[in-house]
């Protein structure tokens, strides 16, 4: 009988611990959907499918600029940031990056993160940025500002001032008076 007893309570502890993981796998998946999903989601952009025929690689393109698969295949705020820094290089050659690309691809300064200055291999982008949160809202301040008039001046002073405690930025020099 106590034996029978040990092994029921032993039963009700597996059960419970099983429970207990699978609770806990949930809570894991929600929070990687949470983090992730932001930046990866195919709803709310164009997508590589767009411009696929036939299953061929996708032939999508901004401004006649051919978009690589990386920036297809990421969310709408990935690409608008991958977009600002092909339009307005006039803005973002004088914004650093502070999440510490500077040290570790030799960027010069936040646009380099989303395109290259030496296109001589004929790519002109950096896939760095595609999967760099911190680029990313560096490059979608910088736009929203500049879509507010502010001036390049102001337009740093507030990059440096909100970034400039996470990392080390670029060597970027400071933007005309």
């Amino acid at each position: 009988m106590a034996g029978q007893r040990n092994q029921q309570a032993g039963r009700g502890l597996s059960g419970f611990i099983s429970v207990l993981a699978a609770a806990a796998a949930v809570v894991l998946v929600g929070l990687a959907a949470i983090l992730f999903l932001p930046f990866r989601s195919d709803s709310d952009g164009p997508s590589a499918a767009a411009g696929q025929k036939d299953g061929g690689p996708a032939a999508t393109t901004w401004n006649g600029i051919v978009l690589p698969e990386y920036v297809l295949a990421a969310s709408d705020t990935v690409q608008t940031a991958y977009r600002f820094a092909l339009e307005r290089p006039d803005v973002m050659m004088w914004m650093p990056c502070y999440c510490g690309c500077g040290q570790h691809s030799d960027h010069k300064s936040a646009r380099n993160c989303f395109v290259k200055d030496d296109t001589t291999s004929g790519e002109p982008f950096d896939p760095h940025g595609a999967g760099c949160a911190m680029c990313v809202t560096i490059a979608l301040d910088v736009k929203a500002l500049t879509e507010e008039g502010r001036s390049l001046r102001d337009i740093r002073a507030f990059v440096d001032e909100k970034y400039s405690s996470l990392g080390e930025g670029t060597d970027t020099p400071l933007p005309p008076a």
